[in-house]
């Protein structure tokens, strides 16, 4: 089946109700559509997106389908195109940290055209903040910093509280460190721990409540290493992964996977054996996040010349279980 076609049973299910010339859409079905797009998101902190796509992708096709062939009021109509919009990005975030970045590149897109179109500026903001880590991830840091400062204009459209200015100027900071620009990289950390040291706002929308203090910090030491400054991010990824919770698993285990890339640039092998060994074990125990894999290659590439250790050799073969 054609990843663009939806499953037969939901194409039939949706004809049989689309049939009915009552289809009547109230506000108890868009709350509870709306609550199951939360608790992908929320399975997705603890779990990674690999196994989200598929039902999230079902959800958005249903939407649709409601959008399409249902009855309802004006004020619904809105609220129903808001929680496409919502599926659709999360689908897009689901299908990047699932490694499948064609797919969440058309999501993004998809998802912001929707905002433009809605005047959504608060799907706006989160959508590019997605595109700008992507496209870190893809080696794009200029396009990385453009995302993230479209996604501040957008902000101040709503005037957006300040966890999300904190963690649009991170994402502008990580696309700066892609690039090498130090300067500019810090003076984007410092904004983004100032919006974020201001504290929480009753306004805080749910996409940005994963940013706590570990995962700043986490952020933060993924730039130093992109900047090279490997003492500094290992100092700044190990104080992260000891204060992540069991919540944030799916982002501990990438810090983890940092902390070990970052411990290998100080020659210190100990430290990034052990992180490694802990991001494995994550792995194991169902957090599925094609992204840690990934960062486990750079692992194995780094760690490939001590194979000679005991240790570092049982890693290795670990590692090389997991990626095959």
């Amino acid at each position: 089946m054609d990843e663009q076609t939806p499953p037969l049973w939901l194409a039939e299910t949706a004809s049989d109700a689309a049939s009915s010339a009552d289809w009547k859409i109230g506000h108890a079905e868009v709350e509870l559509l709306r609550d199951a797009a939360d608790d992908m998101d929320a399975i997705d902190q603890r779990w990674g997106g690999n196994r989200l796509w598929r039902p999230t992708r079902a959800h958005l096709y249903w939407v649709h389908h409601m959008i399409d062939r249902g009855i309802y009021n004006e004020e619904l109509g809105r609220q129903l195109h808001g929680v496409a919009g919502k599926f659709t990005t999360s689908l897009g975030w689901f299908c990047y940290d699932a490694g499948m970045q064609t797919q969440a590149r058309q999501h993004f897109s998809e998802a912001l055209n929707s905002a433009m179109y809605t005047g959504d500026d608060i799907l706006a903001s989160r959508t590019l903040s997605n595109m700008a880590r992507q496209a870190v991830d893809l080696n794009k840091g200029r396009e990385a910093v453009r995302f993230a400062r479209l996604a501040q204009t957008h902000a101040g459209e709503w005037q957006a509280p300040n966890r999300v200015a904190a963690l649009l100027a991170i994402r502008e900071a990580q696309g700066h460190a892609k690039v090498g620009d130090e300067i500019a990289c810090e003076a984007s950390i410092k904004r983004a721990w100032t919006d974020w040291e201001l504290g929480d706002d009753e306004r805080d929308p749910d996409w940005t409540l994963f940013l706590n203090f570990a995962e700043l910090t986490c952020l933060e030491g993924m730039c130093r290493l992109d900047l090279g400054q490997t003492a500094r991010a290992q100092k700044l990824l190990a104080k992260s992964e000891a204060l992540q919770d069991v919540a944030h698993s799916r982002n501990r285990g990438m810090c983890l996977g940092r902390l070990s890339v970052a411990a290998i640039g100080n020659k210190d092998i100990q430290h990034s054996v052990a992180a490694a060994t802990e991001s494995l074990r994550l792995i194991d125990s169902g957090m599925s996040s094609n992204r840690a894999v990934a960062q486990l290659k750079i692992v194995h590439e780094g760690l490939a010349p001590h194979h000679r250790s005991r240790e570092v050799g049982d890693l290795l073969e670990q590692i090389r279980e997991k990626i095959a």
